[in-house]
């Protein structure tokens, strides 16, 4: 019997485990297993809201060894060290701890190997970055900012002599103007008047909260619509953000930062949200890499050195036959590719003929806090230029959560899973307040 082993449990691993486990798992035809270092899953475009408070990390997290025994196939909880492809095994630490020193390393042989371990905080060498700002690339990080966030307002709310002082202000900086770095920036904003409301702290919550957004590319959500960039960029400026681009950031210091390497700028928390690479251990595997360190991969999106070895998602280096240029490091593409694999992967195994991978864009989806969002959709019959704001664009983004739910839940799980969910937000103050 084959075995396929997938290690990451982002949105795309899951994905992938559960749609093997339910056609080759199911029938005994290969064994499926998946591995993370962590024993939950948590989807990864819920960060910003966890960081912002909006969302309690604990209500949306997925059980791997749970969905493991619901559709087919094993979960082992431990961290990747190496790749040995001439004897097709893996080494992991035990129970997820990244620590090797000292530890006894766990085999596992595979005859199919997919990599999904997503993708780690690109700081660009930028001096201090690493160790000053905070990242948004795992629930602890998210959990860091918020927890700054909370006792930056505390402390300048204790220590105010007067609301129009300016050091009495909370200054956050977030370096990145993608997705991550907008979306967080309008869930902050809520957050400052939700925390105000609720007594947490006594500042002007639009006044004296200062949140910017710096980006080094011309435009905000560089690569993307520019007209959806534009949108954007009039929403956030609605909310009393600030939008610096062309900024480049040259050092981030424990007191804020440095533009362009000569303007210091305060700021009482940093985030940095400026892009995203490989986990360098996917270069030790002695596969072809990109610039990022990404993994470069065919048309059936096997990597280019081994056709045992698949990756998939942000450690991927991916450009289908339909596509100009290297697909960008985003959820539709890892998802897109997760679903490919599902069919893919048994065709391999049963020596039959695999299409090449397509990636479809459908548009994207900008949330901005409070059931607002702002979206571009996929042209339609050859006409472009759909977009959507407001209450519908809101509604459209929460429809992708909820799909995602229901594909490694099924419907009826789904259903009382997004109950549950609408029941903590209504009981809720719609933000943690400690």
């Amino acid at each position: 019997m084959n075995t396929i082993v997938v290690v990451g449990g982002g949105a795309a691993g899951l994905q992938l485990a559960i749609g093997l486990g339910r056609t080759l798992g199911k029938r005994r035809r290969a064994r499926v297993i998946l591995v993370d270092r962590s024993p939950t899953h948590l989807w990864k475009p819920l960060l910003h809201e966890v960081a912002a408070g909006t969302v309690e990390p604990t209500v949306h997290y997925t059980s791997f060894a749970l969905q493991a025994e619901r559709n087919h196939f094993e979960f082992i909880q431990g961290d990747l060290v190496s790749v040995d492809r001439s004897h097709r095994v893996i080494s992991l630490t035990p129970g997820g701890e990244a620590d090797t020193s000292g530890a006894r390393l766990r085999e596992l042989a595979y005859d199919k190997l997919v990599l999904a371990i997503g993708g780690v905080t690109q700081y660009f060498g930028v001096t201090g970055a690493r160790e000053h700002a905070l990242a948004l690339d795992s629930v602890s990080g998210a959990e860091r900012v918020r927890e700054r966030l909370h006792a930056a307002l505390r402390r300048k709310s204790a220590a105010a002599l007067s609301p129009n002082s300016e050091a009495n202000k909370v200054r956050v900086a977030i370096v990145g103007g993608g997705a991550t770095g907008v979306q967080l920036a309008a869930q902050l904003r809520r957050t400052s008047y939700l925390l105000n409301r609720y007594g947490v702290h006594q500042l002007d919550p639009c006044r004296d909260v200062d949140i910017a957004v710096l980006e080094a590319a011309p435009s905000l959500l560089p690569g993307m619509d520019g007209e959806l960039a534009a949108r954007v960029a009039r929403q956030l400026a609605k909310q009393n953000i600030g939008i610096a681009t062309g900024q480049r950031v040259t050092a981030v210091t424990p007191q804020g930062l440095t533009l362009n390497g000569t303007e210091a700028v305060d700021a009482d928390v940093v985030v940095w949200a400026a892009g995203v690479a490989a986990p360098a251990l996917v270069a030790s595997f002695g596969l072809a890499v990109n610039e990022k360190g990404q993994a470069r991969v065919g048309p059936t999106l096997q990597c280019l050195d081994d056709e045992d070895v698949f990756a998939i998602g942000d450690c991927a280096s991916c450009r289908p036959a339909n596509a100009a240029k290297e697909l960008p490091t985003r959820a539709q593409v890892a998802f897109q590719q997760a679903l490919y694999l599902a069919d893919a992967v048994p065709r391999h195994l049963a020596g039959k003929p695999v299409r090449p991978f397509v990636f479809r864009d459908y548009g994207s989806l900008i949330s901005l806090a409070g059931g607002l969002a702002v979206g571009s959709l996929a042209s339609v019959k050859g006409i472009s230029g759909w977009y959507v704001e407001g209450r519908l664009a809101g509604l459209l983004h929460n429809a992708i959560y909820r799909r995602h739910i229901v594909s490694i839940n099924g419907w009826r799980r789904a259903l009382a899973i997004s109950i549950s969910h609408g029941l903590e937000r209504w009981l809720g103050a719609g933000t943690r307040l400690h």
